[in-house]
């Protein structure tokens, strides 16, 4: 079975729409909605008449249960309070008694649902930091937990140690000891720096989770709202948020449709006519060299600028070409036992390298690129000074255990000759009482002595020495006694260098 979760719709009907379409791409079998089908938006009727046809189960949102009837609104915010009341006006008794019916918490085969806090489901609480997220899993039985209402998609995590973590939002496989609190986002109204629609997906014969993030038109819903008498722009949130991001009009559009009375003029002699035919080619001739030289200039600009363009996207990181999979964690190694996903550039999107993150202290004199043939390139970060800030490529968190040692291993290939500064890799561990600790740091070598190519995973074997490939490598000894605690572990490759480094493999495995 596979199941759909959506939260927190709020009358975004072209949002919603957005959503379904992107939904039947994923053949899901059943699709749960988490509350707050209403509120904010501009299309209450028509959203709710929607989602009721397609979802196959609901449970209670706070906006839905004003609605309903089954709490006030005076102790919503100012704009939330003006925005259900419009809200109401507009939604009928079948939509009261919708509301008035639902449940608070919902349960299925190993999981669990509410719109918000499971400890006391009728209060509407948040779920924003590890301490609650613990009262959370205290409160209910099952491993895996969705909720709402925060607009704010991500998930926490517990194991055998108690302590919990908070994670921004990546796809997971759920592991035997480990429970799940997963905040499945806002369809319409997303609150978490990022305006794409967002829900969530989960696989219960594969027992893995996906974040699903989709865009919509947001001036579809500015257009709705401008057509909804009496809702203030002001009270629509995701507008609000949309208007910080956007990019402003540079000019004033006039209307470009013709006037009521308008028609042709001029003569229909035939002469006229080639006459206007070869004025329109010379204009159209014109216009095509100023569209090639245009052109020229953003081929220009895209090469000689791509530090601007690379810098400016979010730092976000590498998607396999093949297929993305969920992301590996301690407990569950690929077959050479890496616990991290490969190192290879996106066929969808040239700059980004997820679930790696590349962190720039410099925009100016740093960069993100890509080298290499098309079937074998690899993410390369630039430096015009060692002066500058350090440049980071950090491999994604793995969730390890107390007591466990681990092996990290990483090649790179300095491009015109050794980078002029340091570059190297280091073992990072996050127990969450404070600022990380560093366990280990490693230089790289051409050769690692007492260490052949086949003891290696084949991630590292696919950039062999013999083609440049410097390898570092480091252990946690057992003198070490392991990690003090359960918490998150991380491979980071970094420095402060001019040059060219590319980034060819990283290796983290749980050592016996």
């Amino acid at each position: 079975m596979r199941y759909a979760f959506v939260s927190d719709i709020h009358g975004n009907l072209t949002a919603w729409n957005t959503v379904l379409q992107d939904m039947a791409v994923h053949r899901i079998d059943r699709i749960v909605c988490l509350g707050d089908v209403v509120g904010y938006g501009p299309q209450p009727a028509e959203c709710l008449r929607s989602v009721y046809s397609r979802v196959h189960a609901m449970v209670l949102g706070n906006h839905d249960a004003v609605v309903g009837g089954r709490m006030s609104a005076s102790h919503f915010n100012d704009r939330a309070r003006r925005a259900i009341e419009w809200t109401q006006v507009r939604l009928g008794d079948r939509a009261r008694a919708l509301f008035g019916d639902l449940p608070m918490v919902l349960k299925g085969h190993g999981f669990r649902c509410s719109h918000g806090d499971f400890t006391d489901p009728a209060q509407f609480r948040y779920v924003f930091t590890p301490e609650e997220a613990a009262a959370n899993f205290a409160a209910v039985p099952e491993q895996l937990l969705f909720i709402g209402h925060s607009h704010e998609a991500c998930f926490f995590v517990t194991g055998e140690s108690g302590a919990v973590y908070k994670i921004a939002p990546q796809d997971f496989a759920l592991e035997e000891g480990k429970r799940y609190l997963v905040n499945v986002g806002s369809v319409g109204s997303p609150r978490d720096g990022d305006l794409r629609a967002c829900y969530v997906i989960y696989d219960e014969e594969k027992k893995s989770v996906w974040f699903h993030r989709v865009a919509f038109d947001m001036e579809a819903v500015r257009a709705a709202v401008r057509a909804a008498p009496g809702l203030d722009p002001e009270d629509v949130q995701i507008l609000r948020f949309a208007a910080a991001r956007e990019t402003e009009p540079v000019r004033e559009a006039p209307d470009f449709a013709p006037a009521a009375a308008e028609r042709a003029s001029g003569s229909s002699a035939a002469g006229d006519v080639e006459k206007r035919l070869a004025q329109s080619n010379a204009r159209l001739r014109r216009g095509n060299r100023l569209l090639v030289a245009g052109c020229a200039l953003l081929a220009v600009l895209a090469l000689g600028g791509a530090a601007a363009a690379l810098s400016l996207r979010s730092h976000k990181a590498l998607i396999p070409s093949r297929e993305a999979e969920p992301l590996q964690s301690a407990g569950r190694p690929s077959a050479d036992g890496n616990l991290l996903p490969l190192v290879a550039p996106s066929a969808l999107d040239p700059v980004v390298c997820e679930p790696y993150q590349v962190l720039l202290s410099d925009r100016r004199s740093q960069r993100l690129g890509y080298e290499g043939p098309a079937n074998d390139r690899h993410p390369r970060l630039s430096s015009d000074s060692a002066a500058a800030g350090p440049a980071v490529f950090r491999s994604p968190p793995v969730l390890v255990e107390e007591g466990e040692r681990y092996e990290a291993i990483a090649r790179v290939r300095f491009s015109d000759g050794d980078p002029v500064g340091t570059f190297r890799m280091e073992l990072v561990f996050d127990d969450g009482s404070g600022a990380p600790k560093r366990l280990f740091e490693r230089d790289f070598a051409k050769t690692v002595v007492g260490r052949s190519e086949k003891d290696m995973p084949a991630a590292i074997r696919a950039c062999p020495p013999s083609a440049g490939w410097l390898t570092a490598i480091g252990s946690m000894e057992k003198k070490e006694k392991g990690l003090p605690a359960s918490g998150l572990l991380r491979v980071e490759l970094s420095g402060r260098f001019a040059g060219a480094v590319d980034v060819g493999a990283v290796s983290l495995r749980k050592k016996q």
